[in-house]
Parts: structure tokens; C-alpha cells; sequence
């Protein structure tokens, strides 16, 4: 272990605005332990895998409560005449008052805009009961008759669903126990995050954070796409290789980020058909205009992961990439199925840098330094560099030694207990949904 550096097996936690903290107590921070890749039972050992350390959060994850929820859901609805969405609204509104729903709805039209008047809406409900939705949805349509045959043959334009890890018995510790339980939890969730790849190809979808402090917004990439800083030495021999100049941005220490606890973290551009946040969640009813929020009870402070599946007008994707198409589709969907494409966690490995020597230049970059900053995605991107640009230079003869081709899950294993949590999160929902 000392070989790799993992003495420093302590990672601080960062933060934008500094909490409350009893200054006697060692600052907010993650212990890791390293561990010779094993694999299991009967299992033959990868050869990607082979000598290399695999790296684990010492975190309980029976001391926390994993519970998934449908913060709103979307429907489209065409309207064989024209109307104004307001009046829409106030319908709708008296309609879920009347079944003593606690749900709030929103009608906008096709691009989500307000103040429209037409015959292509949308109608959002916000925290949705499967009755509430089929009942309003009836009311609506007999109020505003559409080209549907049927209420089930309503399309959904947009879903978003969260996973919330709440700390369990807070009756029984202090506040800064509960804090620091919660912001470890916010802190795996983003550290060993690393959805479906084609999620975070395009530059404009990859992992980012967005911060507001002392009135000033930002946002940073969590791996600099930048290779500005790139010596000379590096950008020749990468042209000489013919590769896009692309694969140096990861191997600079400076391109990697961490996310500070106190950001949102993000990973698809607002708008886009998929788009995953993470978050410390600490307040609710935020107004970004007003700058205003409503301070959570320490018992409904939770650590959360939500995706937002959302449809565009005239194009297919969002909802119907994970066959949520119309609302027939919501009876017994089984929302299991959507983890591995969007919440799929995983250990990181290092090893003490071999695969560095088949490199013709010199970085400043080591694994372990990596996963401290930008997590299992940073270190991703930082192998595969590597392997891309140590393939080519076998092809040409340049090494002996053929590089160790990387699959879909790259050089990280599994987070098993973690994306079993949330399986087991996501089926209850199924359950809860179908029978509310």
C-alpha cells in the first residue's frame, strides 16, 4: 500500500461556504481502504483487473434509509380546440383540491412556456399519485376533448425520479454525527457515480458542478476539457500518433475537479433528454429569482440522486429511451430497470502507475491523485487515455507488450451493495406507485 501512496487514505471533504463545525473535531472528511483486486467465487481473475488495488469508502450503508420517489411526471395532451394554459390550470387545480390531493400541477405549452394559448399542452404534476393522475388526467380530457382514444394513449413528455438516502435514527446523536453521516453519503454518490457511457460522451452532458457563493454563480467541469496546457513535447508526439488532441485533457493533474459538498452536481445539459443531479439536500421550494428556500427538518435533510427523463417537441427520446412512452406504461412499471442506465456505482482500482512507462512523454498525473479529485468518471477518462494512447503505440511497434483491452466498465468494479440498495428502492417504488 505505501508503494501507491495510500497512506493519504483520508479524503477531506470540500466545501464552497464553511459549515458548522466544532472546531475541536477533525475536519469533514472519507476514509478509504485498498484492497488486492479478488474476484469472486469461482471466478477467474480479469485480466484488466489483474495485481491492481481496489479502493472502498468505509461507509455503513446500514446506518442510512433508501427511498425512491416521482418528484412530478409530465403529460402531453392536444387539444381538439384552442385554449388559453392558465385556464387549463385553474381547471386542473380545482379538479385535484376536489380529490384532496395534496399533488400541484403546472400547464405550459409545447416548449414549456408560459403564457401560451394554443392546442398542444403539457401538464406537470408535481409529486403524483397514480390515482390523482388517472382521475385527472379523465377529468381533463372530458373538459378538453384531445385525439386520444383513451386517457392510457396520453403521451408523457417528461420524469424525474429521486433516490433519497436519509440518515437513520437521528434521535440518537448529535448534529454534527448526522451532518457528517449525510455529507459522506452526498459525497459516494458523486465520487462513485458513473453512468451509462453514452450519457457523458458529448462534452456539453459531462459530470459538472454549479456553485453559488456570495452572489456570485459558477460552473465547473469535473475533468477540464481544456488541453491549453498541453507542453509541446505532448501535442506532437499525440499528432505524430494521429489522435485527437482530446486524450491529453485527463492526464493533467489541474483538468481534474472535486465537487464541493455544498454544490449541485450534474451530469447532461439542463434541457437535454437525460440529465442526472446530485446533491446535499438541505432546503426545498428554492426560488432562484428571489434567491429564497425553506429550510428542511434535520430529519427530512437527506443525501439524493434524481434523473430527469424529458421529451422535446417533435423528437423521440427522453421517457421513451427507457419505454415510459405513454401513461398505460406507468401501470406496474417496473423502474428496476432504469438503474444501470443512470445510478450504476463502482469501486475504483489503482495500481502504482505500469501503465504509465508505455507513455513517450512525461504527466503529472497518478491514479490515486485522480480519484481524490474527480472521482470513478476522472479516473475513467484518465485510463482510457492512456490505453488509447498506448494501443496506438503498439500498433506501430513502438512497445512490446500489447495493452489490456477496456470493456464498458473500464478498470472499476462494481459497487454491489450500493446499486443493490437502490434496486431494492426502485422496486418498492413500483410497489408504492401502482397502489396509490
Amino acid at each position: 500500500m505505501g508503494d501507491l501512496g495510500l497512506k493519504h487514505s483520508e479524503i477531506p471533504l470540500l466545501f464552497v461556504e464553511s459549515p458548522k463545525w466544532d472546531p475541536s473535531l477533525d475536519p469533514p472528511s472519507i476514509h478509504y481502504t485498498a484492497d488486492l483486486y479478488e474476484p469472486a467465487d469461482g471466478m477467474a481473475v480479469q485480466p484488466v483487473l489483474r495485481d491492481r488495488m481496489v479502493l472502498k469508502p468505509a461507509i455503513d450503508l446500514k446506518r442510512y434509509r433508501c427511498h425512491s420517489v416521482i418528484d412530478w411526471i409530465e403529460v402531453q395532451m392536444e387539444t381538439n380546440g384552442v385554449h388559453q394554459a392558465i385556464n387549463i390550470q385553474r381547471f386542473a387545480s380545482k379538479v385535484l383540491g376536489d380529490n384532496r390531493s395534496a399533488s400541484k400541477v403546472y400547464v405550459s405549452g409545447p416548449t414549456r412556456n408560459s403564457g401560451y394559448r394554443g392546442s398542444s399542452f403539457i401538464i406537470r404534476l408535481q409529486r403524483p399519485e397514480f390515482r390523482h393522475l388517472g382521475s385527472l388526467c379523465a377529468e381533463l380530457v372530458k373538459k378538453y376533448p384531445t385525439s386520444a382514444r383513451s386517457i392510457g394513449d396520453l403521451a408523457i413528455a417528461g420524469i424525474e425520479v429521486s433516490v433519497d438516502f436519509y440518515v437513520k435514527n437521528h434521535a440518537e446523536m448529535g448534529s454534527e454525527a448526522q451532518d457528517l453521516l449525510r455529507w459522506q453519503m452526498t459525497e459516494v454518490l458523486r465520487r462513485h457515480l458513473r453512468p451509462e457511457r453514452s450519457l457523458t460522451e458529448l462534452e456539453e452532458n459531462q459530470p459538472r458542478f454549479f456553485a453559488t457563493a456570495n452572489g456570485n454563480s459558477t460552473s465547473k467541469s469535473l475533468v477540464s476539457k481544456s488541453t491549453a496546457k498541453a507542453s509541446g513535447k505532448q501535442r506532437s508526439e499525440i499528432q505524430r500518433l494521429g489522435l485527437n488532441e482530446r486524450v491529453l485533457a485527463p492526464l493533467r493533474i489541474g483538468a481534474h475537479e472535486q465537487a464541493p459538498i455544498d454544490t449541485t452536481f450534474y451530469i447532461g445539459k439542463k434541457g437535454s433528454p437525460v440529465m442526472l443531479r446530485v446533491m446535499d439536500k438541505t432546503t426545498d421550494q428554492r426560488n432562484p429569482t428571489l434567491g429564497t428556500a425553506v429550510n428542511l427538518a434535520p430529519t427530512e435533510c437527506r443525501s439524493r440522486i434524481e434523473v430527469t427523463f424529458m421529451k422535446k417537441p417533435d423528437e423521440v427520446g427522453g421517457p421513451a429511451a427507457v419505454k415510459l412512452e405513454t401513461l398505460s406504461d406507468l401501470v406496474e412499471y417496473p423502474f428496476k430497470t432504469i438503474r444501470k442506465l443512470v445510478f450504476e456505482f463502482f469501486y475504483p482500482t489503482i495500481n502504482s502507475g505500469d501503465e504509465l512507462v508505455h507513455l513517450s512523454f512525461p504527466v503529472n498525473v497518478t491514479e490515486l491523485d485522480v480519484f481524490r479529485l474527480s472521482g470513478v468518471y476522472g479516473l475513467d477518462r484518465l485510463q482510457r487515455s492512456i490505453a488509447e494512447i498506448s494501443d496506438r503505440r503498439y500498433r506501430k511497434k513502438e512497445i512490446t507488450t500489447k495493452p489490456r483491452p477496456i470493456g464498458r466498465k473500464g478498470k472499476a468494479v462494481s459497487f454491489v451493495d450500493l446499486n443493490r440498495m437502490i434496486d431494492r428502492s426502485l422496486v418498492r417504488l413500483s410497489g408504492d406507485w401502482a397502489s396509490s
